[in-house]
């Protein structure tokens, strides 16, 4: 096979006419996709839910059950959207780990909407009976959640705009409840929650009933008898596109495609079986369906998530850009496993799982150069991802009375790269939180590095309002003294113990 350049095939874009031209052993959709249906809306459509949710919905249509095509919702831009409606709502999927790869084309999608400029479409859509599934991925901050509590932050700029104005929303909850709202009483609805939130389902569920308690009397008790709100646990590296990964898409397929997504190969879904009416069967895309997703949730959430967070700060203190750098320093590699064993530690095992072969899964997963995993992008919205991916863990073991040096080392470094904005080199960081900006400034304006530590471990926003141990804070002032001093360098290659 000979490579085309990017720039030719730039000229070919991908659609519904040019699958002719695709090159062979690429896989195609298995079903007529003038066919199908629209029986699933999916808030947030990004990379991750095209190269997740989106195949398992695939492998379901190509059993014949046509009636779950997608309509996708972009809440924040409308780039996406406008990418796939050029064409046709087509576009690749290319798994790679080292210089193997696999690469498919996704029918899936059948129509996309920007909630700001097609708010009536997207409620209209969520709305009808037709459509029984709403499956969704917009980030932990994206459902309006105080990090270090369970309930609705009603500071919240989107959610004070939704309680005045219920029928034109701008959050994922307001977007939600105006569309239940309007569909008909006795259709049942499935909202599925995909983000990495401990309890996902239950947590939207609070979340929208405390929303609704707050809009319109009449809806929490329509989202207690007919929306069921499964809780689920996602499990896929996908980068963000990139030049480079847009042009590999377009030489393996021979036309271009500006959507591509590509990814590892590794996927898994877990999700509990508690739908409240039809549902695709995701089963054949390999998903699980189980009882209790909970123990899966606590793993992935902590040894997958928790360590990831752990190379991003590291990672950008370090000079570090993607993970497969972290992984090649032997210093960082061996900080990311001992990060991972403390968090295993706090992991109950799913019944009957190998927690310890997924550990090492993981590191292998976290070597693959073919992935460009960029820090700064994990190392995003911090005060959202650290509340559940590193706090519960260290309060158990506080509890207790165990210490977690790699974790707790951790923590000291995002609270450095939150205190500094720079990289051991003195390179500017470009950090990407909201949240982010009240706690370096109680970090800044610290006296020492001891104080320093009490003041973040006294942030309630993100901390909690239960105090944190004594001896943990100074743990984390020693820490933060030897970054001030010496440099992310000088906590990775710390012993254990000192």
């Amino acid at each position: 096979m000979q490579p085309i350049s990017a720039t030719a095939a730039r000229h070919q874009r991908l659609s519904q006419e040019a699958l002719l031209k695709v090159r062979a052993g690429v896989e195609r959709p298995r079903y007529d996709r003038s066919g199908l249906g629209r029986g699933i809306v999916h808030l947030g459509l990004g990379a991750f839910h095209r190269a997740h949710q989106a195949l398992y919905t695939e492998a379901a249509l190509a059993q014949g059950d046509t009636r779950w095509g997608i309509i996708g919702v972009s809440l924040r831009s409308p780039a996406t959207g406008n990418t796939l409606q050029a064409q046709d709502h087509l576009y690749s999927v290319t798994e790679r780990h080292g210089d193997a790869s696999h690469t498919r084309i996704v029918g899936a999608v059948v129509a996309s909407l920007y909630a700001p400029q097609a708010l009536k479409q997207v409620i209209d859509a969520i709305a009808d009976p037709a459509v029984s599934v709403v499956t969704s991925t917009v980030t932990e901050k994206g459902y309006s959640q105080l990090p270090s509590t369970t309930g609705l932050d009603l500071g919240d700029e989107n959610i004070r705009h939704d309680l005045a104005n219920p029928e034109r929303p701008r959050s994922t909850l307001g977007i939600l409840a105006a569309g239940i709202r309007r569909r008909p009483r006795g259709a049942p609805l499935s909202v599925v929650c995909c983000d990495n939130m401990a309890g996902n389902g239950d947590t939207l569920r609070r979340l929208l009933a405390q929303f609704a308690e707050l809009s319109d009397p009449n809806l929490p008790r329509r989202i207690e008898d007919e929306i069921a709100l499964p809780n689920s646990m996602v499990d896929r590296i996908v980068p963000a596109a990139s030049t480079a990964s847009l042009d590999l898409a377009s030489r393996l397929l021979g036309v271009r495609d500006e959507a591509a997504v590509v990814c590892e190969p590794f996927t898994q879904w877990v999700i509990e079986d508690r739908f409240a009416g039809p549902r695709p069967a995701w089963e054949a895309g390999g998903a699980l369906l189980t009882t209790d997703v909970r123990p899966y949730q606590a793993m992935k959430l902590r040894l997958l998530n928790g360590t990831h967070s752990a190379m991003a700060y590291a990672g950008q203190l370090g000079g570090f850009s993607s993970i497969a750098d972290v992984m090649a320093n032997p210093a960082a590699a061996a900080f990311a496993r001992g990060v991972m064993q403390d968090l295993r530690a706090t992991v109950a095992a799913p019944p009957g799982y190998d927690v310890d072969r997924y550990c090492r899964e993981l590191l292998h997963r976290f070597e693959n150069t073919a992935l460009a995993h960029l820090t700064a992008q994990i190392a995003t919205d911090g005060t959202q991802k650290i509340p559940v991916r590193w706090l519960p863990a260290l309060r158990e073991s506080c509890s207790a009375g165990v210490e977690r040096p790699f974790l707790e080392r951790a923590l000291a470094m995002w609270l450095h790269y939150l205190r500094t904005g720079r990289s051991d080199c003195g390179e500017v960081l470009a950090i990407s939180d909201p949240g982010a900006a009240a706690l370096a400034d109680r970090l800044r304006s610290a006296g020492c590095d001891a104080d320093a530590a009490r003041q973040a471990l006294g942030h309630a926003a993100v901390f909690g309002t239960t105090p944190w141990p004594a001896p943990l804070a100074a743990r984390l002032a020693a820490y933060l003294a030897a970054l001030a001093n010496r440099g992310a360098a000088a906590l990775l290659s710390m012993p254990p113990r000192q």
